[in-house]
């Protein structure tokens, strides 16, 4: 049986705050920019592939309350902080939102009302259950989605390497753990609610876990690996 989608803002269904869209809501799938480059005596044309554009994500809501007005101002605060969407119909994975244009609202009677929002998402899907994998030996990850950046916090006396398929990372005069996130692009460590810059000792590029089987392993003074994947999707 046919029903409207049901979305969750920062992990709470609107259906809380008084509002939800008003019918099925489809999310398109991301446009990659690719670049076609005409050259004189080649047969084709030179592909070049870059990456994903965001998703811009039109939903209209309803309101159904003993004051529109009221409501739809309350709503208005809870969609301007939103950093996340999850849908009912696909909650194992959810969207970052870049930004929120909320346009005008009709209102034809006290009670009831409609308006629509435009959000600009992250192209990617993200997974919701992102579990950490400790690692103390070689080992092969799987990633079934898109290229991933993923979180590695290393444990490490002194010196060693992180070697991820062809990719290697080299620690260096660490006694304890550096985390390293290929998301933020940054080496840290995070202890007693403080964040240490620990940037100067990592040697290397970021790691990226490839679609598909992905080999992990380490040497020197790093003991064991704790990795978050970070999976995501287009």
């Amino acid at each position: 049986m046919w029903r409207a989608s049901k979305l969750k803002i920062n992990n709470v269904y609107t259906d809380e705050y008084g509002f939800k869209p008003k019918g099925r809501i489809e999310v398109p799938t991301p446009e990659q920019h690719v670049e076609h480059i005409e050259i004189k005596g080649r047969n084709g044309s030179l592909t070049k592939k870059y990456g994903y554009k965001n998703i811009e994500l039109p939903v209209h809501f309803t309101i159904l309350s003993d004051n529109f007005k009221k409501t739809f101002r309350q709503s208005k605060m809870h969609l301007l902080n939103a950093k996340t969407l999850i849908f009912d119909d696909d909650n194992e994975v959810f969207y970052k939102v870049k930004s929120v244009r909320i346009e005008t609202a009709e209102n034809y009677v006290l009670q009831f009302g409609e308006f629509t929002v435009n959000f600009t998402l992250d192209p990617f899907q993200y997974e919701v259950n992102n579990p950490v994998q400790t690692i103390t030996s070689q080992t092969t990850i799987i990633n079934e989605g898109y290229e991933a950046l993923p979180i590695i916090t290393a444990h490490v006396a002194g010196t060693g390497n992180i070697y991820v398929n062809e990719q290697n990372v080299t620690i260096q005069n660490i006694n304890g753990t550096i985390t390293i996130d290929s998301e933020m692009q940054n080496a840290y460590r995070v202890s007693g609610g403080y964040v240490t810059n620990l940037n100067s000792h990592m040697i290397g590029n970021f790691p990226v876990l490839q679609h598909g089987d992905n080999v992990i392993e380490f040497d020197g003074g790093i003991s064991k690996l704790e990795i978050v994947c970070n999976r995501r999707w287009v």
